[in-house]
């Protein structure tokens, strides 16, 4: 009889064992699948609501010194050289306008080329103690070379290219500070006369890259189009310009958008989604906070499994000694008459 209830125990454990087993390895996969995508979906949201809010801020600054740059150029038609410092001194009082209502701006300029003009230089206002801008001593150009695009790169690098232009972080050389400027190249009847531009606060753009957060400790970073960081929150802005971001042997690329590498020895997915200015905003959390819901999920799942396992487990014993005992109390009963106690009650009135 023990053999009959092993038996008929075993295969419906095996049975049961075999079916929780598949539904579970099917919804282990669905939830892994649904955790992924979702995981996926919102590291794509977070960039991309970061990149546009950054993009709308960008835009602000550009279309402040291309709208300068616009009536600057206009108002020179039909000038004559008499007529530059004139002109300078109406774009003061109209630019001053525009960069006030600009947020974030450090500094805004208009600066003459030395070979158009000994005498007018031009205009640099300062913000840098948040009291307003005051009017700051120009740099003087004329000690460098503006065909050289190592030097003065706020002013020699639009005037390379002859378009607007965004310019990595950079310390200003008389203010000390680190700045983010957009520049744009002045030109009077097709003769190169000066740039017009603004210097950012690269605080103002660090805090705007450090609001962006995902997970318990994701983050935002910003990089060039080459790979060096602009922006990065845990790595000190006097190191970045030493710093480019490292494709090694542990560094795998998902899609076109999506990367997986090791930071300070966690492993981590980035999403990066292009800014208007060339640079690149990732948003990266760890894998293992990534990962968390969708395996806590699973850890659920084959807790409950374990718990149908056990009382499926507790069912099958209890019918099979439901059908095993009436045979062995006619086996025992068969022995008793075999000795000839033929008052042995046998109690039983199934079929």
């Amino acid at each position: 009889m023990n053999s009959i209830r092993t038996k008929f125990t075993l295969l419906n454990l095996c049975t049961i064992l075999v079916a929780i087993s598949i539904a579970a390895a099917i919804g282990v996969i669905s939830i892994r699948n649904l955790g992924r995508d979702d995981a996926d979906q919102l590291l794509h949201l977070t960039a991309e609501t970061g990149a546009k809010n950054l993009d709308a801020y960008f835009e602000s600054v550009q279309h402040s010194v291309e709208t300068v740059a616009a009536l600057v150029h206009d108002s020179f038609d039909g000038m004559t050289e008499d007529g530059l410092e004139e002109q300078v001194e109406h774009t003061r009082s109209l630019f001053g306008r525009i960069a006030y209502n600009t947020n974030g701006v450090l500094t805004y300029y208009f600066r003459i080329d030395p070979k158009v003009s000994d005498t007018v230089k031009g205009f640099w206002y300062v913000n840098q103690e948040g009291s307003g801008f005051q009017e700051h001593q120009v740099t003087d150009i004329s000690q460098y070379d503006t065909d050289d695009t190592s030097q003065l790169v706020w002013f020699t690098v639009p005037k390379a290219t002859g378009k607007g232009v965004w310019l990595p972080p950079y310390h200003t050389e008389n203010l000390g500070a680190r700045v983010i400027s957009y520049n744009v190249p002045v030109y009077w009847e097709d003769r190169f006369v000066g740039v017009i531009g603004i210097e950012i606060d690269y605080e103002i753009l660090a805090r705007e890259v450090n609001n962006i957060s995902i997970y318990q400790t994701g983050y935002a970073f910003l990089l060039d189009e080459d790979g060096n960081f602009i922006c990065h929150p845990q790595i000190d802005s006097e190191h970045l310009d030493s710093k480019k971001i490292a494709i090694s042997d542990s560094t795998r690329f998902v899609g076109d958008d999506h990367v997986e590498y090791v930071f300070d020895g966690v492993e981590k997915e980035a999403i990066w989604a292009p800014l208007r200015n060339g640079m690149r905003l990732y948003v990266t959390a760890p894998v293992s906070e990534i990962d968390s819901g969708w395996k806590g999920m699973i850890e659920n799942v084959f807790l409950a499994s374990l718990m149908i396992l056990t009382v499926c487990a507790a069912v099958v014993l209890d019918y099979s000694k439901s059908i095993t005992q009436p045979l062995h109390d006619l086996t025992v009963a068969a022995k008793q008459v075999q000795n000839g106690n033929y008052e042995s009650p046998l109690e039983y009135d199934g079929n």
